[in-house]
């Protein structure tokens, strides 16, 4: 899928350093076979990583700008069930500099269920032998060792099931001592069917930065929670999950500054901020979706705030030292 041409300004929301450390091991390093600077991932080849004795996958965008001696952010950008890498970058819009002009944008593959569904470890149907916390973690090291980024600016963002895994990696040791903020939309936080509660959640440390959109008529995965529309299990509500962040990251749960960002009625949009380290948005109008501003792969409908926009800006506010 084509990225759309904005009639934007392009705006970075990091901060990129100025040369990268020599003991990097991916800067001075040419660009790896297959890849071109400045075009679509889907426009490269597929690229190629062993994790858990299994060969995976991933498409890589790499920005225009790009200099093999200056670090810059990585943005990790996961799909939703059954659907695809280049499915993710048409729909996130990372590789877009009208959005993100400085960022390498990586979109990782899920590995099929028994019904040919590309899907994460987060899903009940994933199956048991796929472990996708340890494929991001080697993917995160494999990509360090192959290009200039600054490892204390990564990022992971993903749609439903892939929003799930976002959780995951937000409260796995591992990978959230790599990963500096999160965002999930419209995420796919499915409970434990005998305990009714999510799996541990044992963060490096605190803050974790966690960003959440919603559409309030998503019956996919139900905004109150409860067994989604395909029957394969439960969902946590979405306000139980952003409160148990705000408790987890040391916050009030009342404490939250709430925003209407559109108030003409059927295309509300809410914005509930808890100290910039927890951000919720809720869409009156929009289903199980990608919010833009714009037509994309998932609805017609519209919004007055784009996503990607509103997780960039929350990426750039963050590093894994703390605040940007």
């Amino acid at each position: 899928m084509k990225l759309l041409t904005f009639l934007l300004p392009s705006v970075s929301f990091f901060a990129v350093a100025a040369k990268c450390a020599s003991k990097t091991g991916g800067c001075g390093q040419p660009l790896p076979s297959g890849v071109a600077i400045g075009v679509l991932a889907a426009s490269n080849s597929h690229m190629h990583i062993n994790s858990g004795n299994r060969e995976r996958t991933y498409l890589v965008h790499v920005p225009e700008n790009y200099d093999v001696n200056a670090a810059v952010p990585l943005i990790l950008s996961f799909h939703g069930r059954t659907k695809s890498a280049t499915e993710q970058e048409g729909l996130s819009q990372f590789s877009n500099s009208s959005y993100n002009p400085d960022a390498i944008a990586v979109y990782p593959e899920g590995v099929p269920d028994a019904k040919g569904h590309q899907q994460w470890t987060s899903d009940p149907d994933a199956p048991a032998d796929i472990d996708d916390i340890l494929f991001t973690s080697d993917l995160i090291n494999h990509l360090l060792s192959r290009y200039c980024i600054d490892p204390s600016r990564v990022y992971a963002a993903g749609k439903s099931n892939g929003g799930g895994l976002v959780n995951l990696l937000a409260c796995d040791p591992g990978t959230s001592a790599k990963i500096a903020a999160f965002a999930a939309v419209s995420g796919a936080f499915y409970i434990n069917g005998s305990t009714g509660k999510l799996p541990p959640c044992k963060p490096a440390r605190v803050p974790i930065p966690v960003l959440e959109t919603h559409g309030l008529k998503d019956h996919t995965i139900n905004y109150t929670g409860g067994p989604d529309k395909s029957h394969r299990g439960d969902t946590m509500p979405i306000v139980s999950w952003v409160d148990d962040w705000a408790t987890r990251n040391g916050l009030e749960i009342d404490a939250n500054k709430t925003t209407t960002l559109c108030g003409d009625g059927a295309r509300t949009v809410k914005r509930y901020n808890w100290a910039e380290t927890v951000e919720h948005y809720t869409f009156k109008n929009l289903y199980h979706d990608w919010p833009s501003t714009f037509a994309n792969d998932d609805t017609d409908l519209t919004s007055c705030i784009d996503a990607t926009k509103e997780i960039m800006g929350f990426f750039g506010k963050w590093t894994l030292k703390g605040k940007a």
